[in-house]
């Protein structure tokens, strides 16, 4: 009997080892995460820009607004590329990392595909946060400093 307890302990202790070790695994460089969004919005790729979202994510454009939910900010975007035709690059400045968050801000500029003719740019803000499915954005935030 003290052998079955101390083996299904045993067990369970192995099991949360190994769910604790999957929920840490080492964050992906902050640069990659920042690729990860600019390859989806470059590529005009709608639905794999909404997929690196939170189901409750939110996004704040400067003077535009907030927008609440993956389907919200997928609806924002696919809008904002129909708009422009633009291309976006970003560069980390600065990040703070966790083994379940990171906060990773930097600069941004917006370009005409076409032209190469600048947008827009200024600063950014993403929180990504490690869940089931890897790691999502939870909060999005732009601010254009050239209006």
């Amino acid at each position: 009997m003290i052998f079955r307890k101390f083996a299904t302990a045993a067990a369970l202790a192995g099991a949360a080892l190994s769910l604790s070790a999957s929920a840490q695994e080492a964050p992906p460089e902050v640069q990659t995460l920042a690729n990860r969004w600019t390859a989806a919005y470059n590529g005009a790729d709608v639905p794999a820009l909404a997929e690196l979202y939170a189901d409750n994510a939110e996004l704040y454009i400067h003077a535009e607004g907030r927008f609440i939910g993956r389907e919200s900010i997928r609806d924002y975007w696919a809008a904002d590329m129909s708009r422009f035709n633009p291309i976006t690059v970003l560069n980390v400045t600065d990040s703070v990392v966790d083994s379940e968050m990171m906060l990773v801000h930097g600069n941004y500029q917006v370009l005409d595909r076409n032209s190469g003719v600048p947008l827009g740019g200024g600063r950014f803000a993403h929180i990504w946060v490690l869940d089931a499915d890897g790691w999502v954005l939870d909060r999005d935030v732009w601010v254009d400093t050239q209006r």
